[in-house]
């Protein structure tokens, strides 16, 4: 089990953000029991065709100690990033090439996908989902699959890397 993460403790962040980008966010923030695909959000409006900021939107599931400092801050700088880039441009971003450079500057994944898993029990179930392996495309979503536990050796070497 992690930190347990609040506000307050996401506010800092956003903080020491300000003061790296020289740029200044004062939005709200709000932590959403009900996120579950996402584990942040930057929400805004179009207002004459500008980007009007509202707040953050963060999935409790991510705060609640189930991940590492690391991956809460990621998420956070990540949202923070789709803020910055938005309200520089006034135009929303999204994950295009100014985004992704951001990210890469700011020591991000710039990655559009949440890739970490929380922690697991063993009775937990998993849903599997089936790939194209040409374009990438999803064949198959998947029924409940359950975890099996497995005790791993130091093993063997069946096939040498080419």
């Amino acid at each position: 089990m992690h930190n347990k993460w609040d506000i307050s403790k996401i506010e800092a962040v956003i903080q020491e953000l300000n003061k790296r980008l020289d740029y200044q966010c004062n939005l709200k923030i709000e932590i959403s029991k009900r996120a579950q695909k996402r584990m942040g959000a930057f929400f805004y409006r179009k207002n004459n065709g500008r980007i009007e900021p509202l707040k953050f939107v963060f999935a409790q599931c991510l705060l609640d100690g189930s991940y590492s400092e690391e991956v809460v801050k990621e998420v956070i700088i990540h949202e923070y990033l789709h803020y910055y880039c938005d309200t520089i441009t006034g135009v929303s971003n999204g994950h295009n090439s100014y985004f992704k450079k951001m990210c890469r500057i700011m020591g991000i994944s710039d990655s559009a996908t949440f890739k970490y898993d929380t922690k697991r029990k063993s009775d937990t179930a998993y849903k599997y989902k089936i790939y194209c392996s040409k374009c990438n495309k999803i064949l198959q979503k998947g029924q409940v699959i359950p975890k099996i536990n497995h005790s791993w050796d130091e093993g063997k070497i069946t096939k040498v890397a080419t």
